[in-house]
């Protein structure tokens, strides 16, 4: 089996180990740019290495392509939302198995994916295409306050809430690049939810979702810069985790047969009323701490699961539970500066901090104050416990 990887330049994870640890025979070609963090002497044995200058230009898309003309993969795998369309434009061209290009268009185009949660428990968030200002008149007039966004990717960069008829007016006039964007029909409209978000991480295997972690951010989105963001996981029986595990176990059982999607992340609103709504969903494993509190928790690495399900080679339980302690996690971003008490408490999973220049001794000691970018792990018996245990991290006195 020939396996041709493309691995982001920021991307440290060992991939290709991870192949040939289950398949030693596997033949891999690595395709990455001058920058990598990963060293030659860190590949795997026999890993041939195809390096770009510049890994997000065209050029790239370009050298995925003559690869697979040159030694058509048997897999491809990817390890970035960002590469997910155009390693799927290679497979589709080149008929190889898993996402194609029909497939990951529809999770890089929010329109379109909110269609995929037509009839599931959770309904979308009630939303429109949007061409031209006339458009986003309607939109704010039928949904009131209209979050507008780009329809492609994910994330909130270039999001605009706008409340009336003359925030509408004013948006235009300040920019006449929403009024480009407009009749390229790169944007959308969605109602403005007040909510607590929710994400949901799922691990997938044809029409089945192997393992689903369902959590509750402890800030809203638009808070995720200002204050400390956090994340616990709910409660296995609460109505609110049986909801969300029930839409995205139906989520992955209505994905198209071949669809090649391993592992989700997907997001939902819930607002005062404890209505919920979909928002977005990514066919990639969640940011942040995610990855470490699902492996804590359910014993698997996200990862990797994903990586050898996208080859064939998955040989993990099929349907693993929780078998530790729930877990929640916070990274120092904005709020208060989070402190490791004195004594580092056993629900304290893992943390990492700042190095301190000026005392070398205490490298890996706790630290008292944090100096900069922290993260921390903690477990509990339940939400309430998580909650309390993250918030005694940035408490004084």
């Amino acid at each position: 089996m020939h396996v041709l990887i493309m691995q982001r330049p920021g991307s440290a994870a060992r991939y290709d180990h991870w192949i040939k640890a289950a398949a030693p025979q596997t033949r891999i070609t690595l395709l990455t740019s001058a920058d990598t963090d990963r060293p030659v002497d860190d590949l795997a044995a026999g890993v041939r290495r195809v390096v770009v200058d510049d890994y997000g230009s065209p050029a790239t898309t370009a050298e995925l392509l003559r690869l697979c003309a040159a030694d058509r993969p048997d897999r491809i795998f990817v390890n970035s939302e960002d590469d997910v369309l155009r390693a799927a434009e290679a497979r589709t061209l080149f008929g190889i198995p898993g996402i194609d290009s029909a497939t990951a268009l529809r999770f890089r185009d929010k329109v379109a994916m909110k269609d995929l949660f037509d009839g599931l428990p959770v309904p979308a968030v009630p939303h429109r295409e949007v061409r031209c200002c006339a458009d986003l008149y309607a939109a704010q007039e039928e949904l009131g306050t209209i979050v507008v966004k780009p329809r492609d990717g994910a994330g909130s960069a270039g999001v605009r809430i706008l409340s009336d008829g003359p925030a509408v007016r004013q948006a235009c006039l300040d920019d006449p690049g929403l009024l480009t964007a407009l009749h390229g029909g790169g944007l959308m409209a969605e109602r403005y939810i007040e909510s607590t978000v929710h994400h949901v991480d799922v691990l997938v295997d044809g029409g089945t979702a192997l393992l689903v972690s369902p959590s509750r951010y402890l800030s809203a989105p638009h808070r995720f810069r200002t204050d400390n963001l956090a994340s616990v996981m709910l409660d296995g029986g609460s109505p609110r985790a049986k909801l969300l595990t029930d839409t995205a176990e139906r989520f992955v059982a209505g994905l198209p047969e071949g669809h090649g999607v391993h592992v989700l992340h997907m997001e939902f609103l819930e607002d005062a009323s404890g209505a919920f709504f979909a928002g977005e969903v990514a066919c990639r494993t969640g940011g942040a701490l995610i990855k470490n509190a699902v492996r804590h928790t359910y014993g698997v690495d996200l990862s990797r699961a994903a990586c050898l399900l996208s080859v064939g080679l998955r040989t993990e339980p099929a349907e693993p539970g929780r078998g530790a302690a729930p877990t929640g996690w916070l990274l120092w971003t904005g709020g208060p500066r989070p402190r490791v008490p004195a004594h580092r408490p056993d629900w304290l999973v893992e943390f990492s901090a700042p190095q301190h220049p000026q005392h070398p001794e205490r490298q890996d000691a706790p630290v008292d104050a944090v100096d900069g970018k922290a993260r921390f792990l903690v477990e509990g018996v339940d939400e309430e416990e998580l909650e309390h245990r993250l918030g005694a991290l940035c408490r004084r006195g």
